[in-house]
């Protein structure tokens, strides 16, 4: 007797529990699609997601999906007409449980669910530069910056990321950082102009300094838009450049008024603020023609803070048991739990960050570790200061390296295809690169 076969069909809905858009994030990220795909299967009426399979495997889809957030249906596919000729044919094959890398049909009553797509290719990043090459780099910026008064600051930094962005690579090609030493320069002037008249004004007047303050709040978001821009625009690989298109009203949002709200509730806000600004940032940034988009959810980030809570209570109850038998004992305590504070938070925000940004079909994978992490860093710290801070070029290199050692990119189909893409459509575009007030505020 023939097996049951089943579909898995999407009502035209979303469950009660959520929106439009966090069930396209969760489709974009459990199923790897892009988001015009996601967007096509929320907003049609009724469309069969998977045909043909099993009880077991469209149990597995419908629960994938309904954790998605869709309102999907499971109904039996009409029974098959066998001939006598093929009564002697082997039982069909159960289809596999779907996975992260599979993708939903496109088109409703598809014939074949994705057995021929090919598995996601993995493209790990490299980085070539050493400790010796950079220190040259350092320790010239450093000289010629104290000289001039910081006036070479622009150049070295320009210098730094230049070799830093030349040897970081990604399938044999090098990241570029373009950008004009002149116009940080100008950059940093406004901020250091806007700084000291209202230091000055302060001084004369502490209600026109206070007026000031508020005006420096104000057109702080601009500030934050605008260098964005400069970097990303500046930023390129394969001689495709980096964009970003973020708007004022958002950037005040997230980087003003959530932030102010956040000293009312006791810093209850704070995960959701660094979940907001981070959004803001990757999702209004693109490769040459093609968004990024974030799959992390506020969820994800208040999860992280809450696992910090057991590790800090620990510390603090070591910190009290040291206060009341061997007090010195305390600032060891403090260090410890600062130090491993800091390695869980630096690794745990970089995993989240990249494992949840996604361009086009193509996804980023951070495995970075604490245990591997920590050890960088004490170790880094102790030479650093054994060495009068020398040692520092060295660090950063080693630092550099772990972090794009553990930095994956997955890419679901051809990544040479996509590339070419991207440069026929920037090609046909063109280059919009403003020059007026296309500065770099070094925020």
């Amino acid at each position: 007797m023939a097996d049951t076969l089943y579909n898995v069909i999407y009502r035209g809905k979303v469950l009660q529990d959520f929106d439009f858009e966090t069930a396209k994030r969760n489709l974009i990220k459990i199923f790897s699609l892009s988001e015009e795909k996601a967007e096509k299967i929320l907003k049609s009426s009724r469309m069969v997601l998977k045909k043909n399979v099993d009880e077991s495997t469209a149990k597995k889809f419908g629960v994938a999906l309904k954790k998605a957030g869709l309102d999907v249906a499971l109904t039996k596919s009409p029974p098959k007409v066998v001939s006598s000729e093929s009564k002697s044919a082997p039982t069909l094959k159960k289809v596999a449980p779907p996975t992260r890398e599979k993708l939903v049909e496109r088109k409703a009553g598809a014939s074949e669910p994705s057995a021929g797509i090919k598995p996601p290719s993995r493209i790990p990043f490299e980085f070539h530069g050493t400790g010796s090459e950079y220190f040259k780099i350092w320790l010239v910026n450093v000289i010629l910056s104290i000289v001039t008064l910081g006036i070479y600051s622009p150049w070295a930094k320009v210098r730094r990321k230049q070799y830093l962005y030349g040897n970081t690579r990604v399938q044999g090609a090098s990241f570029e950082y373009l950008a004009d030493p002149v116009k940080i320069l100008k950059g940093r002037a406004i901020v250091v102009c806007i700084l000291l008249v209202h230091l000055i004004l302060s001084k004369l007047s502490p209600i026109i300094g206070a007026i000031l303050g508020l005006a420096i709040i104000v057109i702080f978001p601009w500030l934050v838009v605008r260098s964005l821009a400069f970097n990303a625009r500046n930023s390129a690989v394969r001689n495709i450049r980096f964009g970003f298109d973020g708007n004022l009203w958002e950037a005040a949002k997230v980087y003003v008024l959530w932030p102010f709200l956040t000293v009312f509730t006791f810093g209850i806000l704070s995960p959701y603020v660094l979940f907001r600004q981070t959004k803001f940032i990757v999702e209004n940034s693109s490769y040459g023609t093609t968004g990024f988009t974030f799959a992390a959810t506020a969820r994800g980030y208040y999860g992280l803070f809450f696992s910090a809570l057991i590790p800090l209570v620990i510390g603090i109850v070591f910190m009290a048991a040291s206060g009341f038998f061997f007090q010195p004992a305390i600032i060891l305590v403090v260090l410890v739990m600062y130090l491993y504070l800091f390695v869980f938070f630096s690794v745990k925000l970089t995993n989240l960050f990249y494992n949840s940004s996604r361009i086009a079909l193509h996804r980023l994978e951070s495995t970075q570790k604490i245990k591997e992490y920590i050890i960088i860093v004490v170790t880094n710290s102790v030479a650093t200061a054994l060495t009068l801070g020398l040692y520092h070029p060295w660090a950063k290199i080693r630092t550099l390296r772990y972090k794009l050692e553990h930095l994956t990119l997955i890419a679901s189909g051809d990544l040479n295809s996509f590339i070419s893409k991207e440069q026929k459509q920037v090609s046909a575009v063109g280059e919009e690169m403003g020059e007026f007030l296309d500065f770099d505020f070094g925020l």
